[in-house]
């Protein structure tokens, strides 16, 4: 005789399904505020302990002011004194790149074929980064939009520096339950790992490209800032970065000619054996604590997902999933209380 299984579902239940689809549309329907949101925190976690140290000497809201107007300053002479020669050796790059692919041999012929191809994507590239550069002007919407994401990031982040202690207090106080100084634990936990991600990445990015850069100027090899530039936006990626930043720099060494090719051979290799030996250990430390195969997958999940934004915040978001399922025992116990 064949049974039949009765389901009963009640209206509780059925209205916890429907408020949890709707939490999650409403989520994802928001998702670029909460990256915003996201962003801001990790700033926030990144420079807290800096504006920390500095209300010891000068009041806090003059630490901040400070730290924005060397921002600023930063951000001023990237976009005058940086950008421009970059988007000019580009172009110039574009150019000549027949010339540079015909030098390389005939390893290199059956990628002449679509010499174009690669023209117009340096061409394209330069013309973005030149918009980013004199995009100040202009009116368009992307721009305008743009603007409003840059301005909304700077302005909480600038409250939630000054405002971080009172928010603390408030937070404390809004939080009723027993467990609320684990749940403290656990978000200092996250906000350190995050910040000293962010501090550590932007400072070997930095000396990286500098130390790329300086060696070759003083070798003499062509597009020098537009290839340190890439050594240092390819740190960002662990053992692949450096290599990444080596082979365009190399191939056009070879152009010169194969003693300098051999020399920024070198003078590369003895950088990133001073990055991997020397700053890495002392600049990241522990500040992550992911594997290099972790960082790697999830910067190419945060690139699908949402491209450069999502490259951005690829590295900090698994840093805090990392510190979430590490005090997974403790959070199931809280939420069982």
């Amino acid at each position: 005789m064949e049974t039949k299984t009765k389901i009963d579902i009640s209206w509780i239940t059925l209205a916890k399904v429907i408020l949890a689809v709707f939490l999650i549309w409403f989520l994802w329907a928001i998702r670029d505020i909460l990256v915003l949101f996201f962003i801001v925190l990790v700033i926030v976690a990144a420079l807290g302990p800096l504006v920390d140290r500095m209300s010891k000497y000068i009041p806090r809201v003059l630490s901040v002011i400070l730290l924005a107007l060397i921002f600023f300053a930063v951000l001023t002479a990237i976009g005058f004194l940086i950008i421009p020669p970059v988007v000019h050796q580009l172009q110039l790059l574009a150019i000549n790149l027949p010339e540079i692919l015909s030098k390389l041999g005939p390893f290199f012929q059956s990628v002449q074929n679509s010499i174009t191809n690669y023209q117009d994507t340096l061409f394209n590239a330069s013309s973005q980064i030149g918009k980013l550069g004199s995009g100040i002007y202009t009116t368009t919407v992307g721009f305008v939009s743009g603007i409003v994401a840059i301005g909304t990031i700077l302005v909480l982040t600038f409250y939630m520096l000054l405002e971080q202690e009172s928010l603390k207090k408030f937070l404390h106080q809004t939080f009723p339950l027993a467990q609320k100084e684990k749940i403290f634990e656990i978000a200092k936990k996250i906000g350190g790992k995050m910040g000293g991600w962010l501090r550590g990445q932007f400072l070997l990015m930095l000396v990286i490209g500098i130390l790329d850069g300086i060696a070759l100027g003083i070798l003499g090899i062509p597009y020098a800032l537009t290839l340190a530039v890439w050594g240092g936006l390819t740190e960002v990626i662990p053992y692949i970065g450096p290599w990444l930043g080596l082979v365009p720099a190399f191939l056009v060494a070879l152009t010169v000619s194969p003693f300098k090719g051999l020399l920024v051979l070198i003078a590369f290799v003895v950088i990133q054996q001073l990055e991997s030996q020397f700053l890495t250990p002392r600049v990241m430390g522990k500040a992550v604590g992911l594997s290099p195969v972790i960082i790697i997958l999830a910067l190419l999940i945060g690139a699908k997902l949402m491209g450069l934004l999502g490259v951005i915040v690829a590295v900090p978001a698994a840093a805090a999933v990392a510190v979430i399922i590490s005090e997974w025992q403790e959070i199931r116990k809280m939420l069982a209380s």
